[in-house]
Order: structure tokens, then sequence, then C-alpha cells
């Protein structure tokens, strides 16, 4: 009897190992294991396939619709004497917020299931063979394209048969699987929303809807869910995305309850009238489309004619030299753009103290501040080049959209500003701006290049706009050659002051006047710091000014308390040094959720006045009804953009100019990451705000110069109408 126990038990395991041991894609981050439903599949009948993904901790893949970025997983099947394959069908997914992006995906566990149709001509009794290849993005901070192949066996029989070993697998795949519902959903459009109405007896709360189509509604906004007052049906307001309608809107309902596939009829949107088909450039505005997923509405063929002189330039077909020439010549000219001026006069007040140093002392020192410019430019050029490599739309100056850069900017600003004040000393590190000998020198200077070249990316200057537009529409070698000529026009005006005697002398003596001038110089970094609080603001919402304020206050009470350690001894010292250290982490913790924010939709950055926001298919309709257009494209964060719309837009003289030449005014707005404007910057050779397009009536665009005056303006109005 034992030994018939012990056999028995020998039996069940192999059985138990062979279950155990299914076909397996294993790749870094994730493992996909193919599991077969039927013990048995006779030949002309389907078996269901289980696609069981395991996914590293702090990783994601993606729903059949991604969102914002990413890519859904790809299965493509291999099959003998014509078998076939069925649709995948995927669970239902999560929110992924990537601030300022929002994705769909997976970052547990999770089952796809499919389903494979063996040939009826097929030998019963002979195992079918099925090999498939799997592609998927996996992604963390970064993202990767993983996957491989596999080959398995369905076993066949005259009859088909169940694995009861499997089943409860496939139960849990068919229970996370959204439910078809036949309720009669409805939806209507107004003013950028559709209200969906579905009539499912559900809870409001942690309610989402997942829209097949990519393109049909903003992924990032927040949706509205309320409960009908007799409990039997649920309102939902969804911010519209820039797709077009068909008089469907389908997608998944997941609710507390469960999650339901359901199909909206409404009214379809109107095709979008069209001056011509799109060549060229003006086609870069268009969607790939596929099953599921509309085209984009095309953009009206527009050519591009060259700007007044002294503008931003037209970039098409410049060369290399060219593009560098107008590089050095933008970097140039940021050193009188307002965003870099507190750095620069701090660097200007180290020049006055190393002005009676030897030459070899000076040269490291404007060594050391180039070398610091164009390190921060080739980090910028680097990281911008791999997230377009990434499929990821972006330009210049694409990091003051990311709430967490623009709270760490912030905080850092207003450091550097309570250390110029006094409040604490920095030494030999890298944020010591100008201190006298050592090493602190050359790192304060390298430091220094840094940050001039972080708070410059609100600014663009003219001629630079074509250089980074031309740089970027080519390889990665000549972007960053064309960055690193930028870094040295920023650059050559210290160092000409400092390698050349005759320029070195012409500086002041040094003296008392320099303590002074260095407190001084502590406000205009405040008031950077309040216009990053700003911007933060516009991005997130005003909520994420309580949580940076905290941060900054809590800032202060760490550099009081580095300050005071600096001045005592012993255990004063100490106890100084760890409170400063507890309340620097303190102030990090406060702004993280500021840092964290999801980006809202916030209003026109010139709200005054005419503006009407700008969106591809308002811009179609308008040039295809013969109207002139003026775009302004622009961002809350971006200095030369505030000062055009403060001198110039928020005026009543250009709203009598308008008028007078019935032009319409659209708006643009950068802000936070928008594909559709991201789309009409580059489309005319840009990488970054500002822009300023003027269409006359023929649909033909003008770029206009960045820094704009009413005669410039007058003269495209003016030509706009023949």
């Amino acid at each position: 009897m034992r030994r018939l126990f012990v056999a028995v038990c020998l039996l069940l395991t192999v059985g138990v190992a062979h279950a155990a041991a299914p076909a397996t894609i294993e790749t870094d981050h994730v493992t996909a294991r193919f599991l077969v439903r039927n013990a048995t599949t006779a030949p002309g009948d389907s078996t269901d396939i289980a696609i069981v993904h395991t996914i590293a901790p702090d990783w994601h893949t993606y729903w059949l619709n991604p969102g914002d970025s990413g890519e859904p997983p790809i299965f493509d099947f291999t099959l003998e004497h014509g078998g076939k394959a069925g649709e995948v069908r995927f669970p239902a997914p999560s929110r992924l917020p990537y601030p300022p992006l929002m994705n769909y995906g997976y970052e547990d566990a999770f089952t796809l299931l499919t389903g494979v149709t063996v040939p009826a001509d097929w030998p019963a009794g002979s195992p079918y063979p099925v090999t498939v290849r799997a592609d998927w993005l996996v992604c963390a901070d970064i993202c990767i394209p993983e996957g491989g192949s596999a080959t398995f066996e369905i076993p066949t029989a005259a009859a088909t048969s169940t694995d009861s070993g499997v089943a409860f697998t496939f139960m849990q795949a068919e229970w996370a699987l959204p439910a078809e519902s036949d309720a009669a959903a409805t939806y209507s459009r107004d003013d950028g929303h559709i209200h969906l109405t579905v009539p499912i007896a559900a809870s409001a709360q942690d309610t989402v809807f997942f829209a097949y189509d990519r393109e049909a509604i903003d992924h990032v906004a927040e949706q509205e869910v309320t409960e009908a007052s007799d409990g039997d049906g649920l309102f939902i307001t969804l911010s519209a995305g820039r797709g077009r309608l068909d008089g469907t809107l389908r997608g998944v309902l997941k609710t507390a309850d469960g999650a339901f596939s359901i199909t909206a009829t409404g009214d379809a949107d109107p095709e979008p009238p069209t001056a011509a088909a799109a060549t060229g450039p003006a086609a870069d505005g268009a969607s790939p489309s596929g099953p599921g997923r509309p085209a984009a509405a095309p953009a009206p063929a527009l050519a591009v004619v060259a700007p007044d002189a002294g503008g931003s330039g037209g970039g098409g077909g410049i060369g290399l030299a060219q593009a560098i020439a107008f590089a050095f010549i933008g970097g140039l000219i940021l050193n009188l753009m307002p965003c870099v001026f507190p750095v620069l006069a701090l660097k200007a007040l180290s020049l006055v103290s190393h002005a009676g140093e030897p030459l070899p002392r000076r040269a490291a020192l404007a060594g050391a501040y180039t070398a610091g410019v164009v390190a921060a430019f080739m980090v910028l050029t680097g990281t911008l080049l791999g997230l377009k490599a990434a499929g990821v739309s972006v330009g210049w100056g694409f990091q003051l959209q990311s709430p967490a850069f623009v709270a760490a900017m912030a905080l850092l600003t207003f450091a550097v500003g309570l250390n110029l004040s006094g409040l604490f000393e920095v030494g030999a590190g890298l944020t010591r701006f100008g201190g006298r000998g050592g090493d602190g020198g050359i790192g304060g200077s390298f430091a220094t290049g840094a940050l001039a070249t972080v708070v410059a990316t609100p600014c663009t200057a003219p001629f630079m706009a074509v250089a980074i537009g031309a740089a970027l529409a080519t390889s990665p070698l000549i972007a960053l050659a064309v960055f690193a000529a930028l870094g040295v026009g920023l650059a050559a005006p210290f160092v000409l002051i400092a390698l050349i005697p005759g320029l070195a002398r012409i500086l002041p003596k040094p003296g008392v006047w320099m303590v002074r001038l260095k407190q001084a110089l502590a406000f205009p970094l405040y008031a950077t710091a309040a216009w990053l609080v700003w911007v933060l603001a516009q991005i997130v919402g005003v909520d994420a000014l309580l949580a940076v304020l905290a941060g900054a206050v809590l800032l202060a009470m760490a550099g009081w308390l580095y300050g005071l350690s600096q001045r005592g001894t012993g255990r004063s010292h100490r106890i100084a040094s760890g409170l400063a250290v507890a309340s620097l982490a303190a102030s990090l913790a406060a702004i993280w959720p500021a840092a964290n924010g999801t980006p809202v939709s916030v209003a026109p950055a010139s709200a005054a006045g005419p503006a009407a926001p700008f969106t591809p298919d308002r811009l179609a309709a308008l040039t295809a009804a013969g109207r002139p257009v003026l775009v302004n494209a622009t961002a809350a964060w971006c200095i030369t953009c505030k000062v055009n719309e403060r001198v110039v837009f928020d005026t009543a003289e250009f709203d009598r100019m308008l008028k007078a030449h019935d032009v319409t005014y659209l708006v643009a707005d950068w802000t936070r990451r928008d594909p559709d404007v991201t789309r009409l910057i580059e489309r005319f050779g840009r990488a970054g705000v500002p822009l300023y397009l003027m269409f006359d009536k023929r649909g033909e665009a003008t770029i206009l110069p960045q820094i704009l005056s009413f005669s410039t303006l007058k003269s495209a109005f003016e030509k706009s109408e023949i």
C-alpha cells in the first residue's frame, strides 16, 4: 500500500511539474508565461491562451491605449496550416501618473487572454505547434523595449477536454476583464468637454473612464463623476482630446463595483474644413491611424514666409555653419535677457574679486565657468534628445513643464538668495558663487555657469530659435554641436573680460561695496524664486502654493540653523547642524506633494482681451474660411513671452488693431505639456516659445520676430489682407 501511495504521489508530482513549466518569455523586468486552457483540443475547435505577466517592482507596462506616452504590447502568432489567433483581451487598467503625463497600464501581475483555433485538417492526436513573438515597453524612470519568442504545443484529440489544473487561473483572468455592458450610454459635447451618461448602478467614488481611442479625451485632466439622484446611473464630465468622435465613444468604465466595457452614442463631430491636402511640414500634425484610432484632423497647407530682419529667422535649409553661428549669437544675446541677470551679476562680482590675480588663475576661473555652461547645455540636450527618441514631444524649456523641476529650482534660488544675504556661508561646495582663492573659486565658477544655463531656459533670444529648431531636426551630434556653440556664446563675455588684461583693468577695485552688492543681489534671486512658485501654481494649481511656501519657510530655518552651526563650536555646533539637516529634510518633504502634482488645465497665458484657445481644428477652419489669424505660442514660465504680453498683447492698442484688420487672435499655451502646441512649434522648425505666426487670407504663415512691437504687428496685419 505504501508503494502504491508513493507511486501515485510521484505521478501527481510529475503532472504538477509539467503544468508548472509553461512556455515563458523572461526579460530583465517582465516575465510572460503562456498557459493553454484545454487538456486536449479537437481539430477545428479553439482553446483559450492566458498570458500571465509578472512585473518587477516599481516598473509598469501599458494597456491597449497607453495614454499620453508608451505603447501597447504586441503579440505576433505564427500558426501552421491556417490556424487562427484571436484578439488579445485586456483587463481594466490603472491610471499611472507621470507628471506632466498620464498613462494607462499595469504595475502588478496581470493576465491577458487570447485564443488559438486548431486547423480542422490537423491530425487528431498530434500536438499543434504555436510560436509567438511578444514585444512590450516596460518603464520606470526610463522606458526599455523588451520582448522575446516562445514556442509551445496545443495537445489535440478527437474530442476537446478541459484542464482542471489551470481552470482557476483562467477564471481569475476572466473576472478581471471588463464585462460587456448593454447599457444605453450617451454623450454630448460642449466647449471642450464630453458629458458621458451611463445608466449603470455604481458608486461614483474611484470611478474612472478609459477611452479606447487614444485621442478621444485629455488623459491628464481630472474626471468629474456624480451619481444620478435615483442611484441608477453615473454622469461623467471629461475634457475632450484632439480626436474626432464618429458618433460613438467606446471605452472601459472602471468602478469600485467592477469594470464595464461600454459604447456611448452621440452626435458625430463635423469634418473640419481643409483648404488643401497637407504636404511637407504641415503633415507633421497628423497622428497615425489604426484600429480604433481615427486619424487627426488634417492641417491646412501652409507656406512659411521668412520674417523681417532681426527676427527669429526661417529655419528651413540652414547649414551647420549657419546654425552654429546663430547659436553663438543667440548665446551672446542671452546675457542681456532678464532670466539670467541675477546669476550673471554674481559672476560679475566674482570677476571683480579676481581682477588683480595672475592671468593663469583668471583663465582657470573662466574655463571652469565655460565648462559649467557647456556641461549644463550638454545635459539638457542629451535629456531632450532622449525624450524625443522615446516618442515624447518636448522642446527648449521642457523641464519647466515638470512640477518637480520647478519646485526644486524655486527652493534652490531661494537658498542661494539666503546665502547672499549672509544667513549662512557655503564653503568649497558647488554652490559657492564667486569665492576667493582655493578650489572654491573653481567650483563656484563651474556651478555659476551651470545655474546660468538652467535659469536661461525660460528665455529664447533672437537667432537662437532658428539654431535650436534646425539642430533638433538633424542628427544628435549636430544638435550637441549647436547647443555647445550656444553655451560658448553665453560664456564668451565673461571669458573675454577675464582673459584680456585691458578689459580686466576697467573693472572697479574690490572693497566693502562688494559685500553690500552681494547682499543686494539676493533680492533678484528672491524675485526669481517667487516667480517660479507662481509658475508651479500655473502648472499644478494654487494648492501647490501652501506646500512650496511651507517648504521655503523650513528651508530658511535650515539656513539659519546652518549659519548658527558655522559660528558655534562643540555641542552647540552639533545640535545646530543636526537641526539644520532635519529642517532641510522637512523642507523637501513639504514640497513633495507639489513636486509630484498632476498638471491641470490652465487658462490661456494671455486671458485678457479677445484671445481664443488654439486648437488644430480651429486654426484649420479659420484659414480655410480665408480669415487672417495671429497665433501666439506662449507659456507662463517664458520671460520673453510675458514681456511681449505686457508691452503688446495686453493693451487697448492691440485690441484696436485686431478689430481694424479683422484678425482672429489664438493663444497656444505651452505652460504644461500640450502635444498639439508641440507639433505646431516643430512644424515651423522651432523648439520652444515664444513663437508668433501670422496667417494671411490664403493660409500662408509668416514667422514674426520674437521681440514684438506695434509697428511689426501693423505691418504683418496689413500684409495679411492682401
